[in-house]
C-alpha cells in the first residue's frame, strides 16, 4: 500500500492507496489526525471507502492527499475530529 504523511495546519494528513481484488483498481485511503495542543489530545478519523477509484496508487494517494487538505483548508464539516 502506498502511503504519504505530511502536516497540514493542525492535522497529520495520512493517504494511502489500497488494491483492489481485481488488481488493475486502487481505492484512495485517508485517516486525518489531530494534533495535539495545549488542552488538546490527538484523535484520528478515517474515511473509508473514498471514490473514485484509480488505476495507479500514485494516482489514489494524490486524491487522498488533496482531499485532507481541501478539508482542513476549507473547514469541512466532514472533519469531525
Amino acid at each position: 500500500m502506498a502511503t504519504h504523511r505530511e502536516e497540514h495546519g493542525q492535522y497529520l494528513i495520512e493517504a494511502g492507496a489500497f488494491p483492489l481484488p481485481s488488481g488493475i483498481e486502487w481505492q484512495p485511503r485517508l485517516v486525518m489526525t489531530r494534533l495535539p495542543g495545549e488542552k488538546r489530545l490527538t484523535k484520528s478519523q478515517s474515511f473509508p471507502g473514498l471514490a473514485p477509484l484509480f488505476p495507479t496508487a500514485k494516482g489514489a494517494t494524490q486524491y487522498a492527499t488533496d482531499l485532507g487538505r481541501r478539508m482542513v483548508d476549507e473547514e469541512s464539516p466532514r472533519l469531525l475530529v
